[in-house]
């Protein structure tokens, strides 16, 4: 009889093999971490405002947010887009590489669960 592999072990399994996942090694640990966020915020909100972001990440500089925001756009990750009532405003959107991002961490957990 073969003992069940602990949860916290398949999770760990499971984030190695998105690691692993190309063309998302070009991210790193810390844009990731910044994607994952947005993709969980893009979930809940349609319009997620630059301001936002920076605000609700308040243990790390606002610049250094922007710097990874600007790095995941460009990689293809995310689009900055300007709002069109306040040119000051931007907002943070999807992109399809972002989306399969997703798609591949959903895909991942199924083959977990």
């Amino acid at each position: 009889m073969t003992v069940p592999t602990p949860l916290h072990i398949r999770l760990l399994n499971l984030l190695g093999a998105i690691r692993d996942l190309s063309p998302f090694d070009v991210l790193t640990a810390e844009e990731k971490q910044l994607l994952g966020s947005l993709i969980v915020r893009w979930h809940d909100h349609d319009n997620i405002a630059v301001s936002h972001v920076m605000r609700d990440l308040a243990s790390v500089s606002q610049t250094t947010i922007y710097r990874r925001l600007i790095s995941l756009r460009d990689k293809g990750f995310v689009r900055l887009r300007t709002d069109a009532a306040d040119k000051r405003t931007k907002f943070v959107e999807p992109t399809p590489l972002s989306d399969s991002y997703a798609a591949q961490i959903t895909k991942a957990l199924g083959q977990i669960f």
